[in-house]
């Protein structure tokens, strides 16, 4: 029994720490809240630093670790009302329709990279390398309300993200070059884990003499 005691001990403190690379669906920061989406990691940036009805300058964010933010369909992005974190989105605008495919440049290689969106009825969210050649591609059929995804890469591989849609704007970009941890345990929790088996173990054995 201690043997099996710790091997279970073990295999829990050795549970990997890499997480295979998926688009999943956060949760997005809630109307008027300060910037929080769910999971927070690496750095936040929430897009309410400017005037909302200005213009988004490429080079904004880049002593922030994001090089560029543009249209690669032409028309300006800017600063909306937007219903996350307030005060605002980024995105064309209602002259424009909000039709947008937004291509964010990172300074360094990036390993989680997630993004709150308003969502259009069809989207293209990507992450490419330097080269531009796509690691992770997904078409997504949503509605034009709040949504939240990040995708969690095993290694910093990720350049450029890419979101594209007929109704899109984005808010609270955040991204870490290092990969997030998913579902591991925190170490109380493993203490508490091994000492709840432990008391398990023994209550077995008083059960056991006493038969």
């Amino acid at each position: 029994m201690k043997r099996l005691l710790g091997l279970v001990i073990v295999g829990v403190l050795a549970v990997p720490l890499a997480a295979n690379a998926a688009l999943i669906q956060g949760t997005p920061t809630p109307f008027g809240q300060p910037a929080n989406p769910i999971p927070r990691f690496g750095t936040l940036i929430d897009f309410d630093d400017q005037t909302t009805g200005s213009l988004l300058a490429a080079g904004q964010y880049a002593g922030v670790g994001v090089t560029s933010i543009v249209n690669t369909l032409g028309p300006s992005l800017g600063y909306f009302p937007t219903s996350q974190s307030a005060p605002n989105y980024i995105g064309t605008g209602f002259t424009n329709g909000w039709d947008a495919d937004i291509l964010v440049q990172f300074n360094a290689l990036q390993a989680a990279v997630g993004i709150g969106i308003a969502g259009p009825t069809t989207l293209t969210f990507q992450l490419l390398d330097t080269n531009s050649i796509v690691l992770e591609s997904y078409l997504l059929s949503t509605t034009p309300v709040n949504t939240y995804y990040y995708i969690n890469r095993a290694s910093a591989d990720t350049k450029y993200l890419r979101v594209a849609g007929d109704f899109v704007a984005i808010d609270d970009l955040q991204f870490d070059n290092v990969t997030v941890p998913q579902g591991i345990p925190e170490p109380l929790t493993i203490s508490v884990f091994c000492v709840g088996l432990a008391g398990a173990v023994a209550t077995r054995r008083r059960k056991a003499k006493s038969a």
